[in-house]
């Protein structure tokens, strides 16, 4: 049987003033390799892992074991899905979410 495993990576949801920053850790990942999928408020990534030994190389040793990468995260209410924007860099995955507008602070005029 050869059923496909995979790990839960390592991630930070950070909120600011206006916005959310959810960083993910997919070390070896090209961005060709992930699919991030928004239903909802819940945030999918699952990604496939794709390395080989460069032609006339043999892996002698190993401590870095290239893997495929999958979680879901539910964004909180105030997050705007429509706004999502998602960059791969370095094995590190950000997604910056804006907050709703109604749900951002307000300076009211005092007549």
């Amino acid at each position: 049987m050869n059923e496909e495993k995979f790990v839960v990576p390592a991630a930070t949801l950070a909120e600011q003033p206006d916005a959310y920053e959810l960083k993910v850790e997919v070390p070896g990942i090209a961005k060709e390799d992930a699919e991030l999928h928004m239903d909802g408020k819940t945030l999918s990534l699952k990604t496939k892992a794709k390395f080989q030994n460069p032609a006339g190389f043999r892996q002698v040793a190993a401590e870095f074991e290239h893997c495929n990468y999958a979680i879901s995260i539910d964004l909180p209410e105030m997050a705007d899905p429509a706004t999502l924007t998602a960059k791969l860099e370095n094995g590190v995955l950000t997604v910056a979410i804006k907050k709703r507008a109604e749900s951002q602070p307000q300076k009211i005029e005092i007549l």
